[in-house]
């Protein structure tokens, strides 16, 4: 058994840490459509930058969730959902001007994480379920900057406390390079939320041979509305540990943490002279952002809030969902005329609609150069079923083509993503340790916990407990975590850092697990 242990500067200071049930990730093998379509932000009309979208192919743009419930198919692999997930596409620029879409290799997935935490007046929370019609955004459109403190990434995993919730906004979006290791040199493993902006081609190039993971994280503490104004973000906030922990005074409600995750194929444009940018015009990844409207066949997602506790976060084995079959080849019902034939893949001269890429540092201006549709193919989606199926061929095949590639010249062929979680965990091969001596890192000092006397929504003993799942080669551990309520009397540092985790041995690609805030922080990487 590990207790998980934190450091903080102060003589005296007591410290709840996030307690992790469970989660589940949901799983989207393809998308219902690319397109300029956003019903909160732009109900009746056309976006003036574009999107893909997962879940219903109901989604329109004066969808809701009444109308999300009667889809006719989803993208995504739990038959009750027919919820809506969308956010900005990424596209490679060309130093000529040529844009074309950096395909995803799928699955998408939406993580649905159970982190419950404290009110701001020391109660226990108690998950609950999306109601049907919620919906939110996470990340701001038109941000071409950040406000937050230090180096980017950053070694600090919180908690953020003393942050407003637009800054722990920003520490919510993350775009961690996928590198699982090739000809004998180690696999380098990011934790999740740990870059909060777009890196430089040239360094993705050098360093990411396996592309891109964009990931954004929602807000989870609730006051009880449905929806939050113009901006849709007025009726939800942040925990202080980002994707789990306390919620702030008026927020005292829990909801599951929702976090989306994206991997891109930036590899395939390896020296290829260009850049690459959102969809939304933003060549820096401030702007990313997400929106979502829950809608779920009554009753079923609290269920699962209750009944699924799967540590290992396999929809699958939650017994409450249905499978639906062939959810690759769900498109759009309701595609827009103005849209259908707007070409959303490239090759293309600019973005999608004409939108003009604005870097900063200044804030963006809504709409600029958007003058209607771009020319030649089609938008992904609806009547252009087959550019849309088209477009998540051609990702699988080059993913294929890379595995193929790689097990020619001897380098581990890749995890299937449908199965992987979000950050893979490094799997040591003892065989070959002589080839790669990691260096030797000291130890950090323990520190002795008293038990809390709180209560615990997990263990009624009085401490947080939950399970850790890794694998070494072939063997999968649990361990069983306790996290515990501290008092920290002696000189430490400011905030709890990423510590690396280091093993001696060739490394090569294994399974890969999302990390909890409760073991690993808000970064992901576990803290001994």
């Amino acid at each position: 058994m590990h207790t998980i242990l934190r450091s903080f500067a102060a003589t005296a200071l007591t410290l709840s840490l996030p307690a992790v049930k469970a989660f589940w990730r949901l799983e989207c093998d393809g998308s219902v459509g690319t397109a300029r379509i956003d019903p909160l932000m732009d109900f009746g009309g056309l976006s003036d930058h574009i999107h893909t979208i997962k879940g219903g192919s109901a989604f329109s743009t004066t969808s809701t969730a009444d109308d999300l419930l009667k889809s006719k198919c989803q993208s995504c692999g739990v038959g009750q959902d027919k919820s809506a997930y969308w956010t900005p596409p990424v596209y490679f620029m060309a130093d000529d001007g040529t844009v074309t879409i950096v395909p995803e290799k799928p699955p998408f997935k939406a993580y649905y994480e159970l982190n419950t935490g404290m009110t701001s007046d020391g109660k226990l929370q108690k998950i609950e379920a999306f109601p049907n019609g919620f919906q939110m955004i996470s990340g701001t459109n038109l941000r071409r900057n950040t406000t937050l403190p230090g180096p980017d990434p950053s070694e600090f995993v919180g908690p953020f406390s003393d942050e407003d919730n637009d800054q722990r906004e920003q520490r919510a979006i993350g775009f961690n390079c996928m590198n699982y290791g090739h000809n004998g040199s180690p696999a380098k493993d990011e934790p999740t939320l740990y870059r909060h902006s777009l890196p430089e081609k040239s360094w993705l190039d050098a360093n990411c041979p396996d592309g891109l993971r964009l990931e954004l994280q929602f807000p989870s503490c609730w006051n009880g509305e449905m929806d939050g104004g113009e901006k849709h973000k007025s009726h939800v906030a942040f925990p202080n540990w980002i994707n789990g922990g306390d919620c702030p005074a008026g927020f005292d409600r829990r909801l599951p943490s929702l976090m989306y995750e994206t991997i891109v194929g930036t590899d395939q444009f390896i020296g290829k002279g260009g850049k690459f940018v959102l969809g939304n015009g933003d060549p820096t990844g401030y702007g990313y952002h997400g929106d979502f409207i829950a809608a779920w066949d009554d009753g079923v997602l609290q269920q699962a809030v209750e009944q699924c506790t799967d540590m290992g976060g396999e929809m699958r084995s939650c017994g409450v969902f249905e499978f639906p079959e062939n959810t690759a080849s769900c498109t759009l019902e309701n595609l827009p005329s103005e849209l259908k034939d707007e070409n959303a893949e490239g090759p293309m001269q600019g973005l999608p609609g004409g939108l003009e890429v604005q870097p900063g540092p200044d804030q963006a201006q809504k709409g600029k150069g958007a003058t209607g549709s771009s020319s030649g193919g089609k938008s992904s989606g609806g009547s252009s079923k087959g550019s849309d199926t088209g477009s998540y061929v051609s990702s699988a095949a080059a993913a294929s083509s890379s595995s193929s590639s790689s097990s020619s010249s001897g380098s581990p062929a890749p995890v299937d993503d449908k199965k992987a979680g979000g950050v893979f965990a490094q799997v040591k091969n003892d065989a070959n340790a002589a080839e790669y001596q990691a260096p030797a890192l000291a130890p950090p000092a323990r520190v002795t916990t008293s038990p809390p006397t709180g209560p615990s929504s997990v263990d009624q003993g009085g401490s947080f407990v939950s399970t850790e799942v890794y694998t070494d080669g072939r063997v999968v551990h649990e361990n069983k975590i306790v996290v515990q309520e501290v008092t920290v009397t002696s000189e430490v540092v400011a905030k709890a850092k990423r510590t690396p985790e280091v093993q001696a041995g060739k490394v090569k690609r294994g399974h890969r697990h999302h990390h909890h805030p409760m073991q690993h922080g808000v970064g992901g990487r576990r803290l001994r």
